[in-house]
This record gives structure tokens, C-alpha cells and sequence, in this order.
């Protein structure tokens, strides 16, 4: 089980291509009259050189600048500037603040882990936002060591209080993050980064979104249906049924295929179904987040996502159980009747539509497809 997720700063929370270069274009105007003779895009294309995507600290960058350029303005006035107005034009990557947020809600624990300058590094971390999500933030100034070093993640772990294998590390640097966080016994998550073509990561993400999804596949546990469940996955069909199906049913054929009025008359009904069939419940920090039951004869017969939980891989998860449980009947296909909603999702499973068709509740049509997948063992 997943307890924490840590992050690189520079390339993977803060966007450090886009900062600098806002910063590069204000420093070039403050010191416009110091700078004329160079063109403002030559000064950050050099910059951007030298810096060597941060792996070169400013003081040596901004001597070659001034050599190079013959600059008549101190290097050392240009570093202070930088280490005082880089702050300002601190951009994050999308969907960061979004992330952390969902995290923190799933009671993860939160930490950074950065090569780098201390006081420069806080001041990014700040000005992004988001120490107040973190638990534990670790500086390789202040700390006295850098990554790729693995005593940096111990560190980490210890004083967030999990154990290696309980925490995810997200960093884009192949070595100094990914390679460091695996020696020390965390699972990775790496940012990709055009600049290099691989690494040797447990996932690999294009956008900070998609850790959401993998941390609450990380602490999924499938398991078969037990009675104590029966109540809880009632209210989560109905819960389902009025959010996620709302986008493509009527109020009126909602409630129909739901009524709330017959949420204990539902469970009396279903308690005995649900017992005899192949079911089972995806369960994450001890919340139901999805079920799902198969009959012997391989009729897929129910199957919902908590509205919390959606497009997070979890269903997928519970309908390869399935089908592994139809393999071992040595049944030829397993099907099913898929709302609207679900039907693209079993397309992708591998599904193929029979015919359209519609049932009818309290005199009110809901349209949906039967569908059907043939297997292996058939």
C-alpha cells in the first residue's frame, strides 16, 4: 500500500523551461540599457546553454555571459537579480495544484526532495503554493547531500513516517530521481522529459493527472463480495446511477432505472444474487469503490464505479478477474447488457456489440447495448 508520493521540484512540479525563460525576458528588460548590444534572444539562448537545465549553478553561468558578451554590468549584480527575481516567475506544470489537492484528500502524505540551493529552492516552492501540503521537504544544501544519493530518500521516508515501499517517488531525471528512489527502495514515477529517451521507472506519466490514477491502483485491494458489503454497494449503484449515467439518461429514465424509493428493496433482492454469482468488490482505504458479479454462464450482470473513482483503471482491474474466472469455467464468451455510458468502455475491453436494445422500468424505455466477448478458452 501507497502511504506517500514525493516529488522532484524543478521538471516535475515547476515548470522550469517556461520560469526561466519568463525570467530570462524581465531580466534582459531591467537590464536593457547594460544588454542592448546583445540581442535578447541570443542572451537566452546562451543563458539557456550554460545553465544546463539548472545542472549549472548561476555564478559560473552569468562569468561566461559577462566574458562572452563583454556585458558592462557586474556578473555578480545579474546573480543577485536572478536570486531575487527568479521567484516571481515561477510556473508549475497543469494540473499540479489539482494533484496535490487529490492526494492530500486520499490522506497521502506529501514531500519534496531537490537538488539545489536552499533558500533559492524554498523560495520556488513557495512562490508555487504548495508547501503547505508538504510533510517533509528535503534540500540538498541543507541537507548536506544530493541525489542520486539514496540516503536523501531514507531521509525522506523516515521523517515522513512510512517505510520505502510504501512511498512513490516522481521525478524526470532518469538518474539523479529515478535511479537514486529505486536504490533506495521506493517505487517510481517518471515525469517524461524530452530529453532523455527512457527510464527505468515503475510507471511512466506524460501529465501530473494521471498520478492520481495510479495511486489509487497501487492501494487497490480486489477481494469477493462479503453480506457486510450488501449496504454499501447499493448506495454506491445509486449514487453511480444518479451522477456518472446522468450524462447520457433523462431524469426521467434515471429514475426509473434507479428509484430511490426502492433503495431496501434493491438490497433484499440483490443480497441473494450477489451471493450466488461470481462477485467481488474493489476496495481502497477500506471504501468500496467498485463491484461487479458474473453469473456461472458468464452473463456479466452488474458493474459500477464510485463517481469518486472514475476512469481510474479500477474497473478494468475487476473485469479482467472476471474474465479470468470465466477461463477457468472454460466458458467460450461472456457477456452483457451495457448502459450508454459503459458501452465505450467495454469496446475498448475487447467487447463487440450484438444488438441495441431497450428495457423497460415503471413504463419507462432506457436503451442499452448487449454485448459480448469471446475468450480464449473458447
Amino acid at each position: 500500500m501507497i502511504k506517500a508520493v514525493i516529488f522532484d521540484l524543478d521538471g516535475t512540479l515547476l515548470n522550469r523551461d517556461a520560469s526561466l525563460k519568463s525570467f530570462i525576458d524581465a531580466q534582459y528588460e531591467r537590464f536593457k540599457s547594460h544588454l542592448e548590444k546583445v540581442p535578447k534572444s541570443r542572451y537566452a539562448e546562451r543563458f539557456i546553454e550554460l545553465d544546463a537545465r539548472g545542472m549549472v549553478w548561476k555564478d559560473r553561468v552569468y562569468r561566461q555571459l559577462a566574458e562572452e558578451f563583454e556585458l558592462p554590468v557586474a556578473w555578480e549584480e545579474l546573480l543577485e537579480d536572478y536570486m531575487t527575481h527568479f521567484k516571481q516567475h515561477c510556473a508549475p506544470f497543469p494540473h499540479m495544484k489539482f494533484l496535490l489537492e487529490q492526494l492530500k484528500g486520499k490522506s497521502l502524505r506529501l514531500g519534496i526532495i531537490s537538488n539545489g540551493k536552499g533558500q533559492f529552492q524554498l523560495d520556488a516552492i513557495q512562490a508555487l503554493g504548495i508547501e503547505p501540503y508538504m510533510d517533509v521537504i528535503l534540500i540538498s544544501e541543507w541537507e548536506g547531500m544530493k541525489k542520486p544519493d539514496r540516503r536523501l530518500f531514507r531521509m525522506a521516508v523516515e521523517r515522513i513516517g512510512v517505510k520505502p515501499e510504501e512511498a512513490m517517488y516522481v521525478g524526470d531525471h532518469p538518474d539523479n530521481d529515478i535511479k537514486g528512489a529505486r536504490n533506495a527502495g521506493l517505487k517510481t514515477i517518471w515525469k517524461r522529459d524530452a530529453q532523455w529517451s527512457s527510464a527505468e521507472a515503475d510507471y511512466i506519466i506524460e501529465d501530473l493527472a494521471e498520478i492520481v490514477t495510479i495511486a489509487a491502483q497501487e492501494n487497490l485491494q480486489i477481494r469477493k463480495f462479503q453480506e457486510a458489503d450488501l449496504e454499501e454497494v447499493v448506495a454506491l449503484f445509486y449514487g453511480t446511477v444518479h451522477t456518472v449515467n446522468a450524462a447520457d439518461y433523462s431524469g426521467e429514465q434515471l429514475a426509473a432505472w434507479a428509484p430511490k424509493d426502492e433503495q431496501a428493496q434493491k438490497a433484499a433482492e440483490w443480497k441473494k444474487s450477489l451471493q450466488q454469482n461470481l462477485s467481488y468488490v474493489a476496495e481502497i482505504d477500506g471504501e468500496i469503490a467498485c463491484f461487479c458479479d458474473m453469473t456461472p454462464a458468464g452473463y456479466l450482470n452488474r458493474l459500477y464505479v464510485h463517481t469518486d473513482y472514475q476512469r481510474q483503471g479500477i474497473a478494468s482491474r475487476l473485469v479482467s478477474q472476471l474474465e479470468q474466472e470465466a477461463e477457468k469455467l472454460q466458458l467460450s464468451c461472456i457477456f452483457t447488457d451495457a448502459s450508454l455510458t459503459a458501452k465505450p468502455f467495454f469496446e475498448k475491453r475487447g467487447f463487440w456489440i450484438v444488438r441495441k436494445q431497450s428495457v423497460e422500468r415503471r413504463g419507462i424505455a432506457i436503451p442499452n447495448y448487449h454485448m459480448r466477448k469471446k475468450l480464449s478458452s473458447g
